[in-house]
């Protein structure tokens, strides 16, 4: 296996790479320049407006001085008084300012995290929100397992080299693509979507932007839609909604009783009997809110969390109205129409249609929770329970809408998704769309120029790799730091990305629908008494079971890496339960790759039927005062590796034999 695709030196394609990130950098640093001087604008703009505010109240309080006393100047105070009304009118101009400033700088920030993305800055990428928020996504074991081994939602990730989302569902969708099967039919869906996504520059950057806002500063999609698809509460409490009636029309009964005593009739009776009664009805509705609408108040703030929860979600469902009607093979039943069925174009069941009609019930529940309505709340909350007319209202949109949210929030993650990866197809336009081999009998994978994605470009090496057919599997030997695991982790990394739809980092790349299965990063766990030899046989366990599930279901392949297995064990016991194993994993007609340091492993006879042996390799070289200097080109070779480097290692860092 050599380092060259068809006559193109190493340094080219990586010169390709190299040339990817810059052009994508430069696009964005150019975006942020233009950015910087339309907020220094806005910046001047602001400081004169405010200085104007100033100069308006202090000339309006000079004013009103002025008029004051039996000397004032006359007419002053109304000068005064129209000074201090510009005043508002200059705030009124001033807050759009202000608005727009804050805006440029959200776009700012999501153009910081794509350089961030192209600089791998993994620092800056993995924010305490996004940790928080990648915690709580649920994954079976074996596939949090797999992410664990192949960096594919941790810090330095996968996840956070394609991730722009920023809401929940979106999170967890994309995690969820990363860490899941690559299936050829879906895969191409979301590789069709994402081709026609990639070219909407600005549309996406105003989508990141938009959709970070929302997830900073509503409440939680899961908790909406936990209530919109429950049981509603108020329906089991029929006694409520017929008080409430009955309280609207008893105060109007009793208030116009007070009017008609006060300034028709003069009746104090009658006054008095109005007062009782509208007393009444105040009492029994203070207790009625303290004691029992505590339930109903909770739905509020989760159905209806502010004002702004709603509107913002209309805002970013609205955005799919921009989505191309159809993808980029032309399909309109593709994932993207498929999107804006969901999310806009369907009059009757759409989320900005629900959203809106939500919106509707919102600013009625509103009136209690803004310093500027609470005045009017209080009356119309003691006279005619506003909470349980409100809280009817919302359960009558949950009926009519509740089992579409689910819907809603999933084609929102969709989108979101599919936005991130549009921005890494964008980015890097010299990786491939992957090929797929439909034949589960005839799986393969088979890659020129594969590279680590997470690593920078001016680090990465390549190499051309193949693993398969069935009943084959590639032993990989090699010295220490050679770059064994990095090897494997280049096509687990790719297999995932080629499993979301997007371009895999290759010059080619094939393979079949499959699901990956990974014994890389074993611990031991000493809570439950398990050993770490025992913590590796059950992880093999769950590999040699995932693959024999994957055989049962004859649509897709278990592709199995497994780096350095059962260390836990002597040398030669540790040999005979290798083949074992691999003999389980190649019978359940998986495909894989192993590294491992055992050179006579090779010799073994079921390795020499059934493996392709590579090897990667060191150079040890004298520098110029004589000491030995290791190197490694990370380039792999056909072959049993030729050298070791464990006991040279080891007298590098000052642990070899005393002389």
């Amino acid at each position: 296996m050599t380092n060259v695709l068809a006559g193109v030196p190493l340094a080219l394609t990586k010169l390709a790479s190299a040339s990817d990130h810059n052009a994508a950098k430069d696009r964005y640093q150019a975006l942020l320049g233009d950015i910087d001087q339309q907020v220094a604008q806005l910046e001047s703009k602001d400081s004169l407006l405010g200085k104007v505010r100033v100069a308006l109240v202090l000339a309006a309080i000079v004013f009103w001085v002025a008029s004051l006393g039996e000397n004032g100047v006359t007419g002053a105070g109304w000068i005064g008084s129209v000074l201090f009304a510009l005043f508002y009118v200059a705030a009124g101009i001033n807050e759009p300012v202000r608005d727009s400033m804050k805006q440029l700088r959200r776009n700012s920030s999501v153009i910081g995290r794509l350089i961030a993305r192209l600089d791998r800055d993994w620092d800056r990428l993995a924010t305490l929100r996004l940790t928080s928020q990648l915690a709580e996504v649920e994954l079976t074991d074996h596939r949090r397992d797999t992410a664990s081994d192949l960096d594919l939602l941790g810090k330095a990730s996968l996840f956070h080299l394609t991730s722009m989302t920023a809401t929940m569902p979106g999170v967890r969708t994309l995690a969820s693509w990363l860490a899941g099967p690559a299936i050829e039919a879906t895969a191409k869906a979301r590789s069709e979507a994402i081709d026609a996504l990639a070219p909407l520059r600005d549309q996406r950057i105003r989508f990141y932007t938009l959709a970070r806002q929302v997830a900073e500063s509503t409440g939680d999609p899961d908790h909406f839609v936990d209530w919109a698809t429950g049981e509603t509460w108020l329906s089991k409490r029929g006694w409520l909604k017929a008080w409430s009636r009955m309280s609207l029309w008893l105060s109007i009964g009793f208030i116009a009783m007070i009017v008609a005593g006060v300034m028709l009739m003069g009746s104090p009776a009658m006054t008095r009997i109005g007062f009782g009664g509208v007393l009444a009805i105040i009492v029994i509705n203070i207790i009625i809110t303290t004691v029992f609408l505590g339930p109903a108040h909770q739905i509020f703030s989760i159905a209806m969390a502010n004002r702004r929860f709603v509107d913002d979600f209309i805002e970013l469902f609205s955005a799919a109205d921009w989505l191309p009607k159809n993808d980029s093979s032309g399909s309109q039943e593709g994932m993207i129409a498929k999107l804006r069925r969901v999310l806009f174009d369907d009059s009757q069941t759409s989320a900005v249609v629900g959203m809106r009609d939500l919106g509707r019930v919102a600013r009625a529940g509103s009136l209690r929770q803004s310093a500027a309505t609470f005045l009017l709340y209080l009356p119309l909350q003691a006279l005619t329970l506003w909470d349980v007319r409100v809280l009817n209202r919302l359960e009558q949109w949950q009926l009519k809408f509740g089992s579409e949210t689910k819907a809603w929030f999933e084609a929102l993650g969709e989108l979101e998704s599919l936005m991130s990866l549009a921005a890494l197809k964008d980015d890097y336009p010299s990786w491939t769309r992957p090929t797929w081999v439909a034949d589960p009998e005839q799986a393969v994978i088979r890659s020129n120029s594969i590279g680590h994605p997470l690593l920078a470009d001016a680090d990465r090496v390549i190499n051309d790799v193949t693993i398969g057919p069935p009943g084959t599997l590639l032993l990989v030997t090699g010295s220490n730091m050679s770059g064994k695991s990095t090897m494997l982790r280049s096509v687990g990394l790719n297999v995932a990305l080629a499993g979301c739809g997007a371009p895999v980092c290759a010059d080619q790349f094939e393979l079949a629908s499959t699901e990956l299965a990974t014994s890389i990063r074993v611990s031991d766990d000493v809570s439950q008494g398990v050993s770490f030899y025992m913590a590796e046989l059950n992880r093999l366990k769950s590999v040699v079971d995932h693959a024999r599930e994957m055989a049962a279901m004859n649509d897709r392949v278990c592709l199995f890496l497994l780096d350095e297995i059962l260390q836990g064990t002597n040398s030669r016991e540790r040999q005979i339960a290798v083949v074992r194993v691999l003999d389980h994993l190649v019978q359940s007609k998986a495909i894989g790759a192993i590294t491992t340091h055992d050179l006579e492993l090779a010799d073994e006879p079921a390795m020499q039927s059934a493996a392709t042996t590579v090897h990667f390799r060191e150079t040890i070289r004298p520098d110029a005062e004589g000491n030995e200097q290791m190197t490694f080109d990370y380039k792999m070779r056909q072959g049993v590796s030729p050298t070791t480097n464990a006991l040279r290692l080891l007298e590098m860092v000052g642990l070899g034999e005393e002389s």
